[in-house]
């Protein structure tokens, strides 16, 4: 690979050489107004700072001096796609289990780890953003993408064949550290996309995540339904191989030698790497992370392990930011100068905790909600389902429609100070229904997570058009860092509400209604025992129940949720308050919205070469993406396939007949199980069995040569088959 191209053509850059390049002066950007060293005594300290800071210069170019043709080439498009295949199958991986990690506890457990399943996806994969950000910026990208490609699937092979729980956290372990490279999708996507079209072009890159976002939960339980949980892995496994492939063959930002010249070797920049930092952040977060999410539930606050997590964890954070202030470091893994950007970096940062925050508890709280309050008004598990994605098709609707308008609209500062007051309005119309306003619940929670789509997901690409070139992935992992910690700590914060407020709704409402059912008062502590429980079969056991107790005890639990539920949107109004706050301090990004492009995608010689022959004969274009259309043919059925349900007449075949009345009701019937059709259908269906059965009984292959008629049918058959 040429040491440091320039774009001249589609799709083979030209090259500068070494001597062009170390005789280059420092060339203009964007970021021209923020110089790479404000740091005096940085600057003394590390002098190869300023050489990185000359080489960042040079890889960055304005789109309007690359040729049109380079965003539409086969490289730069299919790294596109394998940007969007990766983002999928990250957030596949692990939404998706999550939502029936009950199911597979059952299955392959029962286990008492079964809630790491979730924390150490989350503390893998912030862990590993933490990592790739900083020190991806030094030694390129291509190698971390890929070894995240090969984790990933390692990870899901361990995941797919596990025997119990613990082996499929170890699997999850894996999968969120790769999931942390991989959720950097918006740096590594981004920087390839001129400012001014950053937000279009995410869009289309983000636009599939609604497999796991807005559907996470619906497909959790179809696969479970209908096949088994293992699938979700082989979609995984399917996706993610598909990804790292393209990946291996058209993914080439720039690498070692560009991004530091042949002045400097990796061992020396190795040297230069803040070992001290990142031991302090990666021991301080996990062992914070642990002590948050294990807080409340499965361990009390005040227990020995849980304190004994989160004191040292929250003391060793602190020691990592003092560390990073005044122990100077070649390459430090945080820049403390980034937050000198008070109405910039800094107000970034707090909108981004705010949004992060919100958008993780809602999709944390809003499922609980649907089966703790309109259990009544959602029949099937579809139907709790489909309601639980409410607030992930309002993400995925506000990064569709918000994005590509961003930079039509401009004003960016204004449109996130309308939109955090928009996601506050709407969690606080969620604070006000109850059991009786499910249309209304739905509608706001859709409308709650349609701003976090640029609150959380839009930060990210916001805040890469105020950083210097070669510290994107350092910028990203802190603003990163900062969401999912908030995050970690609001989530336990609001079911600490939660968890209170239930106790004290239900013991305050549910006694009454019971009561005036007519359960005897003798019975209310047994009751309570297995509301505690939470059995269905303690509680029909309890003396004196009776439908209408029953039916009471439903409604007033449903009612106390309600409220309890209210607090903690009450609570979400309050944080999403700071991101108001900060949006009106925010400076104007419209100044960044420029052609300014930070890295390019190049080609090695030999791939250089193939795609000449290509071209040559005049079919490239057409024979590439014939191929991208028929590969992707396969996995979209098998996706589809997944969701329909087996053949009624299959079911009976295998003495599973109530199963197959069940589905004649649901798709022949409307849902009408005393129609005719069904009994018609399963009785035609029962008889042709039967029939099919006796016939195979007293027929065998013999019959095809028995009669003249026969063999004539057998030559005429075996003829065509031939010949065809």
């Amino acid at each position: 690979m040429s040491a440091i191209p320039t774009m001249k053509t589609s799709l083979e850059p030209a090259s500068r050489s070494q001597k062009d390049i170390e005789s280059c002066p420092e060339q203009s950007s964007s970021h021209d107004e923020h110089p790479s060293i404000e740091d005096e005594k940085r600057v003394k300290f590390d002098k190869g700072r300023e050489d990185d800071h000359m080489y960042s210069q040079i890889l960055a170019q304005q789109a309007a001096e690359a040729p049109k043709e380079y965003f539409f080439s086969f490289h730069y498009i299919l790294t596109m796609v394998s940007m969007s295949l990766v983002v999928v199958s990250t957030y596949f991986g692990f939404a998706v289990p999550a939502s029936v990690v009950t199911f597979i506890n059952t299955d392959i457990g029962p286990s008492d780890n079964a809630s790491l399943f979730a924390i150490v996806w989350t503390m893998c994969c912030s862990i590993g953003i933490m990592l790739t950000g900083r020190l991806s910026d030094k030694f390129g990208r291509r190698y971390f993408v890929l070894t995240a490609g090969g984790a990933s699937i390692v990870g899901g092979i361990v995941a797919a064949t596990a025997r119990n729980m613990n082996v499929l956290i170890g699997a999850n372990t894996i999968i969120g550290l790769a999931g942390g490279v991989y959720s950097s999708l918006t740096l590594f996507s981004g920087e390839l996309i001129p400012h001014k079209y950053k937000f279009v072009g995410m869009t289309f890159v983000l636009v599939p995540v609604v497999c796991c976002t807005g559907l996470a939960a619906y497909v959790g339980r179809a696969l479970v339904e209908t096949r088994n949980w293992r699938w979700i892995y082989y979609i995984y496994l399917i996706i993610t191989g598909v990804a790292f492939l393209i990946q291996l063959f058209v993914y080439h930002p720039a690498n070692f030698q560009q991004l530091h010249g042949a002045r400097r070797t990796r061992m020396q920049e190795l040297r230069r790497v803040d070992f001290g930092g990142i031991v302090l952040i990666v021991v301080g977060l996990t062992l914070f992370l642990l002590g948050v999410s294990w807080g409340g539930n499965p361990r009390p606050w005040t227990s020995g392990l849980v304190l004994g997590l989160l004191i040292p964890g929250g003391v060793i954070v602190v020691a990592f930011l003092f560390y990073e202030a005044y122990c100077p470091s070649p390459n430090p893994f945080v820049e403390m100068r980034l937050f000198k950007n008070v109405r910039g970096f800094v107000c970034l940062n707090i909108i981004s905790m705010a949004g992060g925050a919100l958008y993780l508890s809602l999709q944390l709280i809003w499922p609980q909600q649907v089966v703790a309050v309109f259990s009544q008004q959602t029949k099937t598990w579809q139907d709790s389902a489909w309601m639980s994605t409410a607030v992930g098709w309002g993400v995925w609707a506000g990064i569709v429609l918000v994005f590509p308008f961003i930079n039509v609209i401009k004003h960016i500062r204004r449109q996130l100070l309308v939109l955090a007051i928009m996601a506050v309005a709407f969690m606080a119309a969620l604070a006000t229904v109850d059991r009786h306003d499910k249309s209304k619940a739905i509608a706001f929670a859709f409308l709650a997570g349609f701003p976090l789509g640029l609150l959380d997901s839009g930060l990210t690409v916001i805040v890469q058009l105020d950083v210097d070139d070669m510290d994107l992935g350092m910028a990203y992992a802190i603003l990163s860092a900062v969401r999912t910690v908030s995050g970690a700590i609001f989530q336990a914060v609001f079911i600490a509400v939660l968890t209170s407020k239930s106790k004290s709704e239900i013991a305050a409402r549910v006694p009454a209604a019971v009561l005036q059912a007519g359960l005897p008062q003798s019975s209310l502590p047994q009751l309570f025992q297995a509301i505690q429980a939470q059995s269905p079969t303690a509680v029909a056991a309890v003396p004196g129940m009776t439908t209408a107790i029953s039916t009471a005890l439903t409604e007033s639990m449903s009612d106390a949720y309600a409220k309890a539920f209210s607090f903690v949107y009450y609570s979400g109004v309050a944080v999403g308050g700071t991101a108001i706050i900060a949006s009106l301090f925010l400076k104007d990004y419209d100044q960044f919205l420029t052609s300014h492009t930070p890295r390019q995608i190049y080609k090695r010689n030999e791939q250089a070469k193939t795609l000449q022959k290509f071209r040559k004969v005049g079919i490239y274009i057409g024979f590439a993406f014939l191929i991208l259309a028929q590969a992707a043919i396969p996995p979209v059925t098998l996706i589809g396939l997944i969701f329909i349900p087996e053949s009624p007449r299959s079911l009976v075949s295998k003495d599973r007949h109530e199963e197959a009345r069940e589905i004649l009701i649901q798709h022949n019937a409307g849902g009408d199980a005393i129609s005719p059709i069904v009994d018609f259908e399963m009785a035609e269906i029962q008889t042709t069995i039967q029939m099919e059965k006796e016939a195979h009984q007293t027929t065998s292959y013999m019959d095809m040569v028995k009669t003249p008629g026969n063999r004539h049918r057998l030559f005429i058959s075996v003829t065509l088959g031939f010949f065809a």
